[in-house]
């Protein structure tokens, strides 16, 4: 069955609610590395807020944070929720993957079998 044009907006906005979800959660988490890296901001939890949350990739993050939860909002009038969430497991993989490749972290196999079993979740909930 053909999807509708409405259905096919509410596929690009899920899409960019993803990516942008991925893509925050990687800037943030290489704003604050950066930052905890900074010497002098072991004793202090308030300066060590304030220069993560003042940090460009932080802040560059937390909006993409932001513009993901409008193109949410935007899936969710296109789409029903108990097919657009599940598909958030895909940022789930993602960014484990991102976390893989970009920032060498690393990832016991136990975790990529976790991911192989979201992944047959998702493509279930797809078959629907």
């Amino acid at each position: 069955m053909a999807m509708s044009r409405i259905q096919l907006m509410g596929g690009l906005f899920l899409s960019l609610t993803i990516l942008l979800t991925v893509i925050g959660q990687l800037l943030i988490k290489r704003g604050v590395t950066l930052v905890s890296a900074v010497s002098g901001l072991e004793g202090s939890l308030l300066l060590f807020v304030w220069r993560a949350f003042t940090h460009p990739l932080v802040m560059i993050g937390l909006a993409c944070a932001v513009v993901s939860m409008a193109c949410w909002t935007l899936a969710l009038a296109r789409l029903d929720l108990h097919v657009a969430y599940p598909f958030f497991g895909l940022a789930i993989v993602l960014i484990l993957l991102c976390s893989r490749l970009m920032m060498d972290e690393p990832v016991s196999l136990l975790r990529w079998a976790g991911v192989a079993v979201v992944c047959v979740g998702l493509w279930l909930v797809a078959r629907q």
